[in-house]
């Protein structure tokens, strides 16, 4: 009898080690400030800006052109471009930690979008939201003060979703 109380309580002492190694996270990702957002894995500071959408509770921080992170893989990517006062952001939308864009599908024109960089916030409106061709590139208008959001078409394989948005 004694054998099989002490047999029990090994199973019991294993299986809470086993929880313990489930359920506590070994990297847990701390938010230093409020203002930043739910997907938000770095400091306020790492950030070059941030992508505030109020309709879909959107807030994305993003890196400058020269950093390693500014890459899909990582986060959002900031793209250049040759247009003054114009900037367009690319990220994943689908499944998985990538996937950042996801909501992007939910905008429609006339919603507000703001870009926060170096403490000041431009207020852009959506202006037009079209379906391309993924090829690599889209073509941009030749107008100063522009944002453009970009990410997988997740309806029509092979298409990417556009957003515009004109500054106000």
């Amino acid at each position: 009898m004694k054998k099989h109380k002490i047999f029990l309580l090994l199973i019991i002492i294993s299986f809470l080690f086993f929880l313990t190694l489930i359920f506590i996270p070994k990297n847990s990702i701390i938010n230093i400030s409020s203002s930043i957002g739910e997907n938000d894995r770095y400091s306020e500071k790492e950030y070059y800006g941030y992508l505030i959408i109020p309709s879909i509770d959107m807030n994305l921080g993003f890196y400058d052109y020269e950093s390693p992170l500014n890459d899909v893989e990582y986060n959002i990517e900031l793209i250049k471009t040759p247009i003054e006062d114009t900037y367009l952001l690319a990220g994943h939308s689908g499944t998985g930690a990538k996937a950042l864009f996801n909501d992007l599908h939910n905008l429609t024109i006339g919603a507000d979008v703001y870009l926060k960089i170096d403490d000041i916030q431009t207020h852009y409106v959506i202006s037009d939201i079209y379906r391309v061709e993924k090829i690599g590139s889209i073509k941009l208008k030749n107008i100063p003060g522009m944002l453009y959001l970009t990410t997988c078409n997740q309806i029509i394989k092979g298409y990417q979703l556009v957003i515009e948005g004109s500054k106000v």
